[in-house]
C-alpha cells in the first residue's frame, strides 16, 4: 500500500507541472508589425497588433517590449464593430534600454500598441531598426513598412517580399512574412533609405483622429463649460480677498512702528509743573509740591 501511494505521488509530481505549464503558456495566432516612416510625425510610427491563439486560456497577460526612447501613443483593442477602443494596461516599466507594457487580454480580438520612435539621421540618410525578442510563439509573423514615395536607395534586411506604391503616389509599402516563429526566436528588421525632402506623408492625420466613444459629462478629465463662469468667478473673488488682506496687513504694520517709536521718544521728555515749576518724576500725573495736575 505504501509503495502504491509513493508511486501515485511521483506520478502526480511529473504530470502536474507539465499540465500547469500548458495552461499558462500564451501563444499568438498573429503578430503584425507596421512601420510608418515620416507619416504624421518626422519619426517612425510603430504599430504592434497581435491576436491571442484560441489555445490560450483567457484572461491572459501579454507583455510587449519597445525601446526606452519610444513614446507610447495608444493601447487599444478592436471590438466586433471593427472600431478601436482604449484598453487598460499596466504602465510601462523600464528594463535596461527597453520599456515593457503588459495588457490584460480577455478576448480573442486584435490588440495593439502604438508608439513613436526617432529615426537615426545622417544628412539625407534615414535608418531604423525593429527588434522582436521571441517572447511568445507566433503562428504568423508579418512586418509591413510604409515610407514616402520620394525616397531613394531603399535597403531592408531581410529583403521585402513584395512592394507596392499607392495610387496617389505618396507612399510605398512592402511586407515580410514568417510562419511558426518559435518562442525565444529573435527577429530583427533593418531599414534605411535616402531622402532630401522633410515633408510628411499625411500631416493632417492628427486632426482626423476622433474619440472611440462620444465625450460626455462623465468623461474623465472633462470640465463642464456650464460651470466655467462660476469657477472663474470664484478664482477671481479669492484673488480679491487675498489682495485686500495683504493691503490691510501692510497698513497695520505701517502704523504700529511710528506709534512705538513716538512712545519711546515722549517717554524721554522732561516734565515740569506749570504752576510752581517743580520737576516731575516719570509717571507723575500731579505735582508733588503744589498738587496741580500736570500737563503731560
Amino acid at each position: 500500500m505504501r509503495k502504491w501511494l509513493v508511486f501515485v505521488l511521483l506520478f502526480g509530481l511529473i504530470i502536474f507541472p507539465s499540465s500547469a505549464g500548458a495552461r499558462v503558456e500564451t501563444k499568438l495566432d498573429s503578430l503584425n508589425i507596421e512601420l510608418w516612416s515620416e507619416y504624421d510625425q518626422p519619426s517612425m510610427l510603430v504599430i504592434n497588433e497581435f491576436v491571442v491563439s484560441q489555445d490560450t486560456a483567457l484572461p491572459a497577460s501579454v507583455t510587449l517590449r519597445f525601446p526606452k526612447e519610444g513614446n507610447l501613443f495608444a493601447v487599444a483593442v478592436e471590438n466586433n464593430d471593427g472600431k478601436l477602443y482604449n484598453k487598460d494596461f499596466v504602465p510601462p516599466a523600464v528594463l535596461g534600454d527597453w520599456q515593457t507594457i503588459t495588457i490584460n487580454v480577455d478576448s480573442y480580438q486584435p490588440h495593439r500598441i502604438e508608439y513613436y520612435q526617432p529615426l537615426r539621421r545622417d544628412g539625407n540618410k534615414r535608418e531604423f531598426k525593429y527588434q522582436w525578442f521571441g517572447d511568445y510563439y507566433v503562428k504568423q509573423f508579418n512586418v509591413t513598412i510604409i515610407v514616402p514615395a520620394d525616397i531613394t536607395d531603399l535597403i531592408t534586411s531581410p529583403v521585402l517580399q513584395s512592394t507596392t506604391t499607392s495610387s496617389n503616389g505618396l507612399l510605398t509599402s512592402g511586407t515580410v512574412t514568417k510562419n511558426d516563429m518559435r518562442m525565444r526566436t529573435p527577429f530583427q528588421f533593418d531599414l534605411q533609405y535616402q531622402r532630401t525632402s522633410t515633408a510628411l506623408i499625411d500631416p493632417d492625420q492628427a486632426t482626423q483622429i476622433q474619440p472611440a466613444a462620444p465625450v460626455g459629462t462623465d468623461t474623465p478629465g472633462r470640465v463642464s463649460i456650464t460651470n466655467l463662469p462660476w469657477i472663474i468667478g470664484g478664482f477671481g473673488l479669492a484673488l480679491i480677498m487675498i489682495a485686500l488682506f495683504s493691503y490691510w496687513r501692510s497698513t497695520q504694520s505701517g502704523e504700529e512702528k511710528p506709534r512705538r517709536r513716538l512712545t519711546e521718544v515722549e517717554s524721554n521728555v522732561q516734565a515740569y509743573c506749570h504752576e510752581c515749576g517743580t520737576r516731575a518724576h516719570a509717571g507723575d500725573r500731579f505735582c508733588r509740591t503744589c498738587g496741580s495736575r500736570l500737563k503731560v
